[in-house]
């Protein structure tokens, strides 16, 4: 094992201290304040598989984030509802219409209404798109430090999301899955610090899973 050349050596060196001390004059004390050095971490050897969306959307503080996307996002639902219960009519109108001149007014009502819903459309899925990068990078920060610890606590060397490519993983053993770990440690991080999960308030992470 690694360890053995450094229990043979501190002995070694410990029979050569004694012996030096029996030879030479009794040296003060050193120092109580001096610092003693720390052995090198054990690196880990284990492996664990995470579904890191999962760990990030249904965590607690990911669930909350939800809630805000929702709350933001339905003023676009609620035009894109009404505009289309608009063309829903409109369509109607058009198949009892009786003269040209008014099935030629509402084919025009109807592809001015096609070109609103498109432009709400888009506007809807910027603002999709700025939401999720706004609020989802600290939590992906709290899942990430969650997991460091976790992984340094129990000697993990690897931790994998199969979620992310399952074609580079034939088989992941479901008892290797420390997602629900993680989300516990998320949640309890975030009811003592709902700050952390706050976009103004906490610095910005990329949402991505974490790095070997």
């Amino acid at each position: 094992m690694k360890r053995t050349p450094l229990i043979v050596l501190s002995l070694v060196l410990a029979s050569v201290t004694v012996e030096a001390r029996a030879q030479a004059p009794a040296a003060p004390a050193p120092a109580a304040s001096a610092a003693v050095p720390k052995p090198p971490a054990v690196p880990g050897n284990k492996l664990a598989i995470i579904d890191f969306l999962r760990a990030l959307t249904e965590s607690d503080p990911g669930k909350a984030a939800q809630t805000t996307f929702d709350k933001q996002i339905a003023p676009e639902q609620a035009k894109m509802e009404k505009l289309s219960k608009e063309i829903t009519d409109l369509q109607t109108k058009l198949q009892n219409a009786k003269t040209e001149a008014e099935k030629s007014s509402l084919t025009r009502d109807l592809e001015a209404k096609g070109r609103e819903g498109q432009r709400i459309q888009e506007d809807a899925g910027r603002m999709g798109d700025e939401l999720k990068d706004k609020l989802l990078p600290p939590i992906a920060k709290m899942v990430n430090t969650a997991v460091d610890e976790y992984a340094k606590a129990n000697g993990l060397a690897l931790v994998m999301d199969p979620t992310t490519d399952p074609t580079n993983i034939v088989y992941a053993n479901t008892s290797m899955d420390i997602t629900s770990e993680i989300m516990r440690s998320v949640n309890a991080a975030y009811a003592k610090n709902p700050k952390l999960a706050d976009p103004v308030a906490a610095p910005a992470a990329p949402a991505a899973p974490p790095k070997d």
